[in-house]
């Protein structure tokens, strides 16, 4: 169940279709999937044929040609929920399998399904959470690698809203004992992602190689963490992906890889470098180099790496980079990006480092060009003079004089400290990484957190623009509908739901008064939201957290 805290309540239906059980433990692939009588594992419920789908009609399948109906008759249909049990449901394959509506695979609550590996391929509209996946379920172990794929199929055909969400991945529980031989030869990468408008959210990736590499088109990427990793922590290579919220942390160095809390690079027939990629968003995520100074084969991390442009069209914001590394946020080859209210620093004073920001030159293809850094709080600057605007940065020279408390990576921003107030609103994002409003004093704060002298209780905010109104949010059905009391003698003429990247996600109309309707279907899923309109000519915001 969703919750919406700030005087709001929600409810939220997990599936408008039937429910179907799997229990690998007291199952059997002969009953019915009730709750009394359920199916044994998920594979064996895919290879017989229990979920009635689409295929191609022809092969090699291209988006938008004809389809066909698949296993027409079975009992799991478009818009259905399987619930799975715990023990062990197989190598998951979703293959062939184009839905009219969501089919969701989810962990019952309170049970933990695990899995050896997940593959979809050729597909639409499915949604899986909540799964254990990694090959320590099989002995002895064997390398699986990536263990979650969205794939793109050169045959079968393409895959497109897809999701996958809440699960646990990693190549093992406990790796400590791994040598580097091992952690070389042994470690899986986590989730590749070649498929489009695919959503990667709130996953955790632990021990593995490389953790979420995406190549496809209008993907999101949220609120998961990667920690142990070997190779490179996010790899974003398509065009309009976004990259929110997410964890970081802990490189360990076992090979040549140079490796990256963030990478990207272009591509053409024509090799690397010779492309461009368009309208990246790396909002609100953390990277740390390590969080022990004694981390076994602990290496020098990139925070974020782009060599080989062109990049183009990018907004950089509301980022924390903690490593022991030159490259703390480097572009080489960008045309109108902006690196905005990020906080890069140094974890300590030896080489390599410090860290910095930098936009530069491609290798081979000329100069950058319409780029802008601002409100940067950086233990250093190295952009090029040519085609970069640089204003209201401030350098770190003893990070204790910032942060709450530098040792313990704590990068908030102490009391009184110069970054305050000091930053240029143009640009700025209208939240700081926690979700925080901006500005909260005279003026925007410069880096990643805005500064507050209270932690703010969201249950308990204050009422808007002076006025006592309570905000009650019902998303029992598919349209939201935002209820209003204390409006007395308030005149409001225009309400939205906005993302934290300040995009306009829903609009409502007034049914009364009191009442107002969203236009469309629409359940947000968690995150943070704000509330705006328009109340007696005033703009207004109300923060809105949606929590799973």
């Amino acid at each position: 169940m969703r919750k919406l805290v700030s005087t709001i309540l929600g409810c939220f239906a997990l599936s408008y279709g039937s429910v179907f059980f799997v229990d690998p433990q007291n199952g059997s692939i002969n009953n019915d999937g009730s709750s009394q009588n359920p199916w044994s594992t998920l594979q064996e419920v895919i290879d017989n044929n229990k979920i009635e789908t689409r295929q191609p009609a022809a092969y090699p399948y291209h988006w938008g040609e004809a389809l066909e109906p698949k296993n027409a008759g079975a009992p799991v249909k478009a818009g259905d929920t399987l619930l799975l049990r715990t023990g062990f449901h197989g190598e998951i394959t979703i293959s062939r399998c184009y839905n009219t509506d969501f089919i969701t695979i989810a962990a019952q609550e309170g049970h933990t399904p695990g899995a050896l590996s997940l593959k979809i391929t050729g597909a639409c509209k499915w949604r899986v959470k909540g799964l254990e996946i990694s090959p320590e379920f099989v002995s002895p172990y064997a390398k699986v690698s990536p263990l979650a794929v969205v794939e793109n199929h050169n045959y079968s055909g393409p895959s497109r809203e897809i999701f996958v969400e809440d699960c646990f991945i990693y190549s093992l529980k406990d790796a400590s004992s791994w040598t580097m031989s091992d952690w070389d030869t042994k470690s899986c990468n986590a989730i590749g992602v070649s498929g489009t408008h695919v959503t990667i959210r709130n996953n955790h990736c632990k021990n593995v190689n490389f953790g979420i590499s995406v190549s496809g088109d209008s993907c999101l990427i949220d609120r998961n963490t990667v920690e142990n990793f070997a190779g490179d922590g996010l790899r974003g290579l398509g065009d309009d992906e976004t990259f929110s919220n997410n964890l970081i942390k802990n490189c360990y160095d076992v090979n040549s890889n140079h490796d990256d809390g963030f990478q990207s690079w272009s591509r053409t027939a024509d090799g690397v470098g010779k492309g461009t990629v368009y309208r990246i968003k790396l909002i609100g995520n953390t990277i740390i180099n390590y969080e022990n100074p004694d981390q076994p084969f602990r290496g020098t991390l990139q925070g974020i790496g782009c060599f080989d442009g062109f990049f183009e069209d990018w907004v950089i914001k509301n980022n924390v980079i903690i490593t022991d590394h030159w490259h703390g946020i480097t572009l080489l080859g960008a045309f109108n990006c902006r690196i905005v209210n990020n906080t890069v620093c140094d974890l300590n004073n030896q080489n390599p480092g410090p860290p910095w920001i930098r936009i530069g030159d491609h290798k081979t293809r000329g100069s950058s060009s319409g780029c802008i850094v601002r409100n940067n709080l950086t233990t250093s600057l190295n952009s090029s003079d040519i085609g970069v605007t640089e204003d209201h940065n401030i350098i770190i020279s003893d990070p204790t004089d910032f942060f709450v408390d530098y040792d313990a990576l704590d990068l908030r921003l102490k009391a009184e400290c110069d970054a305050i107030d000091a930053g240029n609103e143009s640009l700025a994002p209208s939240t700081d990484i926690t979700g925080t409003l901006r500005p909260q004093g005279s003026g925007i704060d410069i880096g990643a957190y805005e500064y507050t002298d209270t932690a703010v209780d969201p249950t308990k905010a204050a009422g808007i623009g002076g006025h006592n109104i309570a905000f009650h949010i019902s998303t029992c059905s598919r349209h939201m509908v935002v209820y209003l009391s204390g409006m007395r003698n308030i005149n409001l003429t225009q309400l939205s739901l906005v993302d934290f990247q300040g995009q306009k996600v829903m609009e409502f109309v007034c049914r009364n008064r009191y009442e107002w309707h969203g236009k469309k279907a629409y359940n947000p899923g968690p995150g943070i939201y704000a509330l705006t309109g328009v109340m007696d000519r005033t703009i207004f915001y109300r923060k809105l957290v949606v929590t799973e």
